[in-house]
């Protein structure tokens, strides 16, 4: 969510930038339509190689790094914004099952790709102040944060004794899942991300992320809500026809919201499954078969 400020220097930004190379942030194809735009110079192009929806003018890297380390706010007051001690040990009292940021959904999800095993390596990639690290921990998983805010990876650090680290290259190899929410729509370099995750996870191991939705059948239905969706905060808009490119060698699932949990399990060789993709957040579970 942006300031009236932020709102101003986004404008500023986007209309001096406005004269780079079109050019896709994934596949690095020049061959882009525009599909939406906002406030007559931002636009929301389609790669016509992959299918990835993003933002043009494209931020620089140190920009967007310095965006979320000084100034990104969310406004649902917990994912951002650091609890006080009392509100932090009323959190944890309730284990954090009231409010938007239970992470049962998570766990479960968790428990039928892997049915068998109690105690999952987890990455939580893009893990804010550790409020999912934690409920991770507290179900008996193994779990190691990142976050690019050291602000926040120190809060968690200190009040909810999880691990979350500040650099890459520190964080641990071998897990069952790579897992993010709400995440890769912001990141600046999704092939890294991606790359990042294999090079991370077991061989049979979960690149698993929710996102918004910017699947066609969402778009048709919600016209208003997906043209609000992107911009400076979500920079990329992810899809399933994206996805289905990117993980075209791998076993995967693609569905939104409401999530019929029935329907996952462990993916064998060569399966691709896609459920309906007309709700509002998007789900993605590759897996990584190793040759």
């Amino acid at each position: 969510m942006l300031t009236r400020k932020q709102k101003i220097k986004y404008l500023i930004d986007s209309v001096l930038a406005s004269g780079q190379r079109n050019q896709c942030v994934y596949c690095k194809s020049e061959d882009c339509k525009e599909i939406d735009r906002k406030y007559f110079v931002t636009k929301l192009m389609e790669c016509q190689n992959c299918h990835l929806y993003f933002r043009y003018p494209v931020d620089k890297k140190e920009e967007n790094a310095n965006f979320y380390q000084t100034e990104y706010q969310e406004s649902d007051k917990i994912t951002t914004d650091l609890p006080d001690s009392s509100l932090l040990e009323k959190m944890k009292n309730e284990g954090f099952t009231v409010g938007n940021k239970n992470a049962n959904r998570y766990l479960e999800l968790f428990a039928r790709l892997f049915p068998e095993e109690k105690s999952l390596r987890i990455i939580d990639y893009g893990s804010s102040w550790g409020y999912t690290s934690y409920q991770f921990k507290q179900a008996g998983h193994q779990v190691q944060g990142y976050e690019i805010s050291r602000s926040r990876a120190s809060y968690g650090i200190k009040n909810l004794d999880v691990d979350i680290c500040m650099d890459e290259k520190t964080l641990r190899r071998e897990n069952h899942i790579f897992f993010s929410s709400h995440v890769i729509e912001h990141h600046p370099d999704i092939a890294s991300m991606i790359h990042l995750a294999e090079s991370l996870l077991i061989n049979g191991g979960y690149f698993i992320a929710f996102c918004p939705n910017g699947s066609l059948p969402f778009r048709l239905k919600n016209q208003e809500i997906f043209h609000r969706f992107w911009g400076k905060v979500h920079p990329n808009y992810l899809n399933a026809d994206f996805y289905k490119y990117v993980f075209r060698n791998q076993p995967h699932y693609i569905a939104s919201n409401p999530i019929i949990k029935e329907n996952i399990h462990p993916l064998q060789m060569r399966e691709t499954t896609i459920d309906d993709l007309s709700g509002e957040e998007l789900l993605i579970i590759a897996k990584f078969v190793k040759t």
